[in-house]
């Protein structure tokens, strides 16, 4: 079939005209547009679950390099949903993001606190007096 308003070849299947995107036999209702698609990559729930998780292990001090693992997810997620979408990301997004960001800096500078802590004991303990 050929659209009304612009003449080019339409699949039967389609809802509308790739070429000038107007309705193809009259279906205006449930025509759903890419920004309405809520798929793995368009939902920004993910993203602000990873960046909370990311900053809550983060704060935790033993347990901080976990922290850094659990950021670098949620930043990899909120790339991917940036890329995906091509509108104003929603607040999710960006929190998440933002949180995710917090939360690799707090894991990173923790874990080298941690690290550092850790040497400094053993070389306590190898310095020690006391002999079994």
């Amino acid at each position: 079939m050929f659209c009304e308003k612009c003449g080019t070849y339409v699949n039967d299947n389609s809802r509308v005209c790739p070429q000038c995107g107007s309705p193809v036999k009259g279906e205006e209702q449930n025509i759903t547009s890419n920004t309405t698609y809520k798929g793995a990559l368009g939902n920004p729930t993910p993203v602000l679950v990873w960046g909370i998780v990311g900053l809550a292990f983060s704060l935790t001090f033993y347990l901080s390099f976990l922290g850094i693992i659990f950021s670098a997810v949620g930043l990899k997620k909120a790339n991917s949903y940036y890329a995906f979408t091509e509108y104003m990301p929603s607040n999710q997004a960006r929190i998440g993001k933002r949180l995710s960001v917090a939360g690799m800096i707090v894991g990173i500078i923790l874990t080298v606190v941690l690290v550092i802590l850790i040497i400094g004991l053993l070389a306590a303990a190898g310095n020690s007096r006391y002999y079994y």
